[in-house]
C-alpha cells in the first residue's frame, strides 16, 4: 500500500490569515476587522484559523 503525500497550497483565505499574523504589530491580528474588510463571516474566519492551528500551519 503506497501513501501519497499531498502538498496543499494555501487558499486565498489561508494566505490572508498568514499575512495578517505576519504583519500584526502587537500579537494577534484584529480578526473582526479583517473579516469585515474582506466581507467574510467572522465565524468562518475563526474556523479556518482553528483548522490551520490543528494542522500545524500556524502556532
Amino acid at each position: 500500500m503506497s501513501t501519497a503525500k499531498f502538498d496543499l497550497q494555501p487558499t486565498k483565505v489561508e494566505k490572508l490569515i498568514l499575512e495578517s499574523i505576519r504583519t500584526a504589530r502587537l500579537g494577534l491580528p484584529d480578526w473582526g476587522a479583517i473579516a469585515k474588510e474582506q466581507h467574510i463571516a467572522l465565524d468562518y474566519l475563526m474556523s479556518r484559523v482553528d483548522w490551520m492551528r490543528r494542522v500545524g500551519m500556524i502556532k
